[in-house]
């Protein structure tokens, strides 16, 4: 008999895993996949579909990993700016042998994602290559940060008190000539 180091973690993580499996399935804790397969229900299961969005300044990118899926079982949708994603993995049964266990998740998926109010989804652009649905969502125009240009004024050159109102830019006041220069008037002792 050999001596084996005791790992918590790895008992954690098996707890996980079977949490995972009753929270995301439901079909209960110790039913093992090798079950669902011989059944026939692994085809049925939903699941949910992991998305990365990554914003820039000029749009949000949605991606999603969706291998071995046939475009044709893919629908996107955008109805009150509320975005959505459906479609289902079918699962392959195999002629020969059997399955000693499936760790890909099979059946129908949906999810949803609510847009930011600023997203122009009439320019929604839909991309699929390599199992990897890649949706381009653009920014609207007037919601992208922009430029403003100063116009400067041409003015003619004219003096203009700046003071206490009462000396007409006499002594104790600041005169303002045109251009940049200021000139300070100290009052007479």
């Amino acid at each position: 008999m050999s001596i084996v180091k005791w790992n918590p973690w790895r008992e954690m993580e098996a707890l996980q895993r079977d949490m995972d499996r009753l929270f995301s399935r439901g079909n209960g804790l110790f039913d093992g996949d090798e079950a669902r397969v011989q059944n026939g229900s692994s085809a049925r299961q939903s699941w949910m579909l992991a998305t990365d969005v990554v914003e820039t300044q000029d749009a949000l990118t949605l991606k999603a990993a969706l291998p071995g899926i046939d475009p044709k079982d893919i629908d996107v949708q955008v109805e009150d700016n509320v975005l959505t994603i459906r479609g289902e993995r079918h699962f392959e049964r195999v002629e020969e042998g059997h399955y000693h266990w499936t760790e890909q998740r099979y059946g129908s998926f949906s999810r949803s994602v609510t847009l930011p109010p600023y997203a122009d989804v009439t320019r929604i652009n839909a991309l699929y290559n390599n199992g990897v649905l890649e949706l381009t969502i653009p920014k609207r125009e007037e919601s992208k940060p922009r430029k403003i240009e100063l116009n400067l004024g041409e003015s003619a050159p004219q003096n203009k008190a700046i003071g206490d109102g009462h000396n007409n830019g006499q002594s104790g006041g600041r005169t303002v000539e045109a251009g940049s220069e200021t000139t300070i008037n100290a009052p007479a002792s």
